[in-house]
């Protein structure tokens, strides 16, 4: 049996950032869904992106999706007000990499060697982690009842936020095409 002596590499990732979309939606359960036809979009002191170009690109394609599921925009007594707000995180990843050198096999019992027992060596190994800075972003999109002025309605959808503005832009159609799915499950009457 030969002795072998090879180089060995191990690659170990500890949390990675998440790349999917994590959407969900919630609701007051005793309001009436059903007669939601307008919408008026308004702005609160926690509304918007700090960019001004995508907070007004974000607040298009709210109106957009809403338009789309059936609701027309109005100025005055809308039967739900919306609004959205932006919340963003840095965080951190840690990526750990490793090589090492194999110890010396040496033969086991009955094979001769050093007493009549195999010879266990010492290998020599390194590993370097390395840091990876990402922003996760979470878009949220609140719905008011006018009458009662209290959240009836909240989506929200939370992402690894991408660099370039076209890649931001669609993962904020994703998210909306996504809890607009749910809104209208929610007005059929079949809950989340």
């Amino acid at each position: 049996m030969k002795k072998v002596l090879g180089l060995v590499f191990v690659l170990a990732l500890a949390a990675t950032p998440a790349l999917a979309q994590k959407v969900t939606v919630d609701y007051a359960h005793d309001f009436d869904f059903s007669g939601v036809k307008t919408f008026q979009y308004v702005d609160t002191r926690e509304s918007n992106a700090k960019n001004e170009l995508m907070a007004g690109r974000i607040e298009e394609l709210i109106k957009k999706e809403l338009r789309e599921g059936g609701l027309t925009e109005v100025q005055e007594n809308p039967d739900l007000f919306v609004t959205y707000h932006v919340t963003t995180e840095e965080l951190s990843s840690f990526n750990t990499t490793g090589m090492g050198y194999g110890g010396y096999g040496g033969y086991g019992p009955g094979w001769g060697g050093w007493g009549g027992y195999g010879y266990g060596g010492m290998g020599m190994a390194s590993s370097t982690t390395y840091e990876t800075k990402y922003t996760e972003g979470t878009l949220i999109i609140d719905g008011y009842d006018p009458a009662e002025k209290k959240l009836v309605w909240r989506g929200t959808g939370t992402v690894t936020v991408k660099a370039k503005p076209d890649k931001q832009i669609t993962q904020v159609e994703n998210i909306l095409a996504k809890i607009g799915k749910k809104w209208d499950k929610i007005l059929e009457g079949k809950g989340k």
